[in-house]
């Protein structure tokens, strides 16, 4: 059975930089276990969703959860610009109270007008001639909602370079989010549930990991400045993508995460 241990490293083992970003040595060691991450079908998502994506082996994707019209969710509205200046793009529904993301058809006949604000914020950003053709036949190419966010986070993907799986969970069973989690991920078996700092607000942790025999991590990761806050659109329209990996601290080295409330350094995850 794949196993994660908590040890002391063997600090012989550890490059000088590992070393520099590891002064306690603490560390989680993974003996070949399968690294899994969640997430809703969300628009155009920001660079913390890429960071967990680019640490597992499978991102799963979930559009049976409810539709949020809330703030705070961005199942349909992402910010577009950078920190210091941003606006909302929000994409038009045609949604009933209570229905699934999965349910949730966009309203085509407005989607030319977002797609006008898009542009309206990118068309000076360097890179925005060689991608635009692209996005746009994607961009007003779907009729719902959570198949046009899927094919996004696909080519971001693909341009980003992460040879990340992607699943997809239709449904789950449970009476809260607790127990949809752990039954969306029950048929991968034992394994390390990489999640967000987000997670923590709603995930009862030891109830996740004794009901599926598996280890929950919270990745600590935030983004830098100017591009915490708004879509990893944003640094892909001013540089290449590896540079877009380079300055978001995507890379192959020691992260920190959260298991049974210590933080401890990781290798890198997905090797």
């Amino acid at each position: 059975m794949n196993r994660v241990i908590l040890r002391q490293t063997d600090l012989s083992s550890l490059s000088d930089d590992q070393l520099a970003a590891n002064p306690s040595s603490d560390v989680l060691t993974l003996d070949r276990a399968l690294i899994l991450s969640g997430h809703q079908p969300t628009l155009l998502p920001y660079p913390g969703f890429f960071y967990r994506m680019y640490h597992s082996n499978i991102m799963d994707i979930c559009p049976y959860d409810p539709l949020s019209r809330h703030s705070d969710r961005y199942q349909h509205r992402v910010k577009i610009g950078t920190d210091t200046s941003w606006r909302w793009l929000t994409l038009p529904l045609e949604a009933s109270s209570g229905c699934t993301i999965m349910a949730a058809k966009l309203k085509t006949n407005l989607l030319s007008e977002r797609w006008n604000e898009l542009e309206y914020v990118y068309r000076k950003y360097p890179m925005w001639s060689q991608y635009q053709a692209e996005l746009k036949e994607i961009f007003l190419g779907y009729t719902h909602l959570w198949e046009l966010n899927l094919r996004l986070i696909l080519w971001l993907r693909d341009l980003l370079g992460i040879k990340t799986y992607l699943s997809i969970s239709y449904g789950a069973e449970g009476t809260d989010t607790t127990e949809r989690i752990a039954s969306q991920f029950s048929s991968y078996g034992s394994v390390v549930y990489l999640a967000g700092k987000g997670s923590l607000k709603y995930l009862d942790m030891k109830k996740y990991e004794r009901l599926t025999n598996s280890t929950l991590a919270i990745v600590t990761y935030t983004p830098p400045p100017p591009f915490s806050e708004v879509s990893i659109l944003t640094p892909l329209m001013l540089y290449s993508p590896q540079k877009v990996l380079e300055i978001l601290n995507i890379r192959r080295e020691l992260i920190k995460v959260v298991v049974n409330g210590e933080e401890y350094s990781v290798g890198y995850l997905n090797s």
